[in-house]
């Protein structure tokens, strides 16, 4: 009975040790967190909300500005002066939208390139540009260079030290009895 009572003592104090230690780590881990009352993280919330809605408002504002003056602007032109103007803007916006366009179309040919060449997609954001023969150059020069990284970093880990020949001449080898063998 002595031997049990000493082995529960023993048990309950490594299970007190481990509590503790366990305790310690949840201590740890809860500094590392950041914790907020429901007051300050509706406080937090707030500003954050308040900073996005002023940013918006001031990009409306301008929009509205610039479509205030652009009116009054085409209200002085003469009947004429005002459909060559409103031909103009029509023609911006389609430049602009078939600029977006071919932005589209490049990405997607950059991409299938890419996925020629056994190259990561994600390259795509940094070989992309604004005609299709830049971003053809703009591939081939990366895979040249991603090869030659991947090949030196290949190589530098296959690189190890030659196997050592034995001191005695290799008289112990027994690949090199039966070798002899046969000569």
């Amino acid at each position: 009975m002595p031997t049990e009572n000493n082995n529960q003592a023993v048990e309950s104090q490594q299970d007190n040790s481990l509590n503790e230690k366990d305790a310690t780590t949840q201590t740890n881990e809860t500094e590392d967190q950041l914790t907020f009352t429901t007051q300050e993280f509706d406080a937090e919330v707030d500003k954050r909300i308040s900073k996005a809605l002023e940013t918006a408002k001031s990009k409306w504002d301008e929009q509205k500005q610039s479509e205030i003056s652009q009116a009054e602007k085409l209200a002085k032109m003469s009947a004429a002066e005002r459909k060559d103007a409103e031909e103009k803007a029509k023609i911006a916006k389609l430049e602009q939208r078939e600029k977006e366009l071919n932005m589209r179309e490049y990405r997607y040919e950059a991409k299938k390139e890419l996925e020629i060449n056994s190259m990561p997609a994600e390259f795509v954001d940094m070989v992309i540009s604004d005609d299709v023969e830049t971003t053809k150059k703009n591939i081939t020069a990366l895979k040249s260079a991603f090869d030659k990284s991947v090949e030196k970093a290949v190589t530098e880990r296959l690189k190890g030290d030659a196997p050592k020949e034995s001191n005695n001449g290799g008289s112990n080898d027994p690949f090199a009895a039966v070798v002899a063998k046969y000569k």
